[in-house]
């Protein structure tokens, strides 16, 4: 069956002219194939859609994760780093020469110093300065402290080398100063979770 334009179908028409006579099946197929594209483009549109979203909450969750991990440890370092004043009590008050041999490395300071490598950088430097402060203060007390003498590795440190062992105490205590500071300074970058 023919359809038919506006006029009769004659030489001044061509194919291209609204007028011209097409059969019905022509333009039937040409509008289903036109409905099937834009279906699956709009079934493709949706599946891209729906995987961006998912793709999004994935990150998020997993920077949230991150976050979370990042607050943890830093809280751990955090209390290394506070539990390492323990060690010059504990070396100060040695007693005997196998008490300073014990307490010969400030572990809870190394352990901060790991949790630095791992996951703060921008701390290794301050954390390494204080380890090499600890290193310092222990040489100065294990080398001036002589068994017999009745008083503590930190009593005779201060008894046989007093300059130097002020001028290692104002060390130790100016990096961990700076230390707490940087800690302080980064609260807000790593406490959000």
């Amino acid at each position: 069956m023919l359809k038919r334009g506006l006029g009769v179908c004659g030489p001044p028409y061509g194919e291209d002219s609204p007028l011209f006579l097409r059969p019905v099946g022509e333009q039937v197929m040409k509008n289903e194939i036109a409905i099937a594209i834009i279906s699956a483009s709009s079934a493709l549109c949706g599946v891209l859609i729906s995987q961006a979203i998912s793709l999004f909450q994935t990150h998020l969750s997993r920077r949230h994760e991150r976050q979370k991990l990042l607050r943890a440890k830093y809280e751990e370092m955090t209390f290394f780093f506070s539990d390492s004043f323990e060690w010059i009590e504990r070396l100060n008050n040695c007693s005997a020469r196998s008490a300073l041999l014990s307490a010969s490395q400030n572990l809870a300071a190394r352990k901060c110093l790991v949790l630095c490598l791992l996951y703060f950088p921008e701390f290794v430097g301050i954390a390494n300065d204080y380890i090499k402060a600890t290193v310092s203060y222990y040489t100065l007390v294990s080398s001036s402290y002589i068994d017999g003498v009745p008083a503590t590795a930190g009593g005779q440190a201060i008894a046989h080398n007093k300059k130097l062992y002020y001028e290692a105490v104002n060390d130790l205590f100016r990096i961990k100063a700076d230390f707490e500071q940087l800690i302080e300074l980064s609260t807000d970058k790593y406490a959000k979770a």
